[in-house]
């Protein structure tokens, strides 16, 4: 297994200074990546834990900059509530800076009121998130592009520098139906979020019955705490989740039901309301549970 780490760019009172150091620190303790969490613009409502946010993109910049090895990943990037053009400039950017360290992991998202606030739609954000894919990969692969969709048409547009991977991963957020599909016709990874061992383990037993030849990375984003009276479960937006929490011995035995499940590669995200703790989880992690599984 190879193991992510997630950067502490959302939350009240968090700056570039706490990401960096929590960057550095994974770089320093072995991890294989650093995450970022993607929102720009909530409603009031949701103003805990997303109102406080570092822009995704501009952080996985910045980090690149300070680092020199870990990849550099967003968990996950809403992609049809920006301009897919740019966006795909602004992820070459970052892979061309870094030499070739990008994983892009994309989503519909679920915050109909945010999509409101970027005038952009809602309703049409599977149908234009699969049309950005395939846009993106266009542009990622030729300075010369002509290209004709229903949300997007190019005609001899040139776009260069290419990118410093041929082919930039794009992984799959979500844990539904419909991203399983967007998985098997577009993705190079599949990235739920808060997923339960069993949950993972029919996902992939779904996608390899969609296309039993197809080639894809298992990962998952985990919310991790190692307090002995951390939960396992926790409610999010009605519904529940799974994360890997308790004393080590119960994390070791969780994550080995997920590496079972079929889990390749975890974005760990440590609890980084309380950076000292956070930082200290993530070193534990690194030193007493990483080295089984690896």
């Amino acid at each position: 297994m190879k193991f992510g780490v997630g950067l502490p760019n959302y939350g009240r009172g968090k700056t570039f200074a706490d990401i960096k150091r929590v960057a550095l620190a994974a770089e320093e303790l072995g991890y294989d990546s650093v995450w970022t969490t993607d929102h720009i613009i909530v409603p009031k409502a949701d103003i805990e834990p997303y109102g406080n946010i570092l822009e995704s993109l501009i952080v996985l910049a910045m980090v690149a900059a300070v680092t020199a090895r870990v990849k550099l990943g967003t968990s996950i990037l809403v992609l049809p509530q920006r301009n897919a053009t740019l966006t795909a400039k602004q992820v070459a950017t970052i892979d061309a800076a870094s030499g070739g360290r990008m994983i892009f992991g994309v989503g519909v998202g679920w915050n109909a009121g945010e999509y409101a606030n970027l005038n952009a739609q809602f309703k049409t954000r599977g149908k234009r998130l699969d049309e950005d894919i395939e846009l993106l990969r266009t542009l990622w692969s030729r300075e010369d592009v002509s290209f004709r969709g229903h949300f997007t048409n190019l005609e001899h547009a040139i776009f260069a520098p290419q990118p410093a991977q041929k082919n930039i991963p794009i992984w799959i957020g979500g844990n539904d139906e419909p991203a399983l599909h967007r998985v098997v016709k577009h993705g190079d990874g599949w990235h739920p979020t808060g997923i339960s061992p069993e949950g993972l383990q029919t996902g992939v037993k779904h996608i390899r019955e969609l296309n039993a030849a197809k080639n894809f990375i298992v990962s998952a984003r985990l919310s991790t705490d190692l307090r002995a009276d951390a939960s396992p479960t926790y409610a999010y937006r009605g519904n529940p989740r799974y994360r890997l929490a308790g004393n080590l011995s119960a994390v070791r035995a969780r994550l080995r039901e997920y590496h079972k499940a079929g889990l390749e590669y975890p974005a760990v995200f440590f609890p980084m309301d309380d950076l000292a703790l956070g930082l200290a989880q993530m070193e534990t992690f690194a030193r007493e549970v990483i080295p089984d599984f690896v």
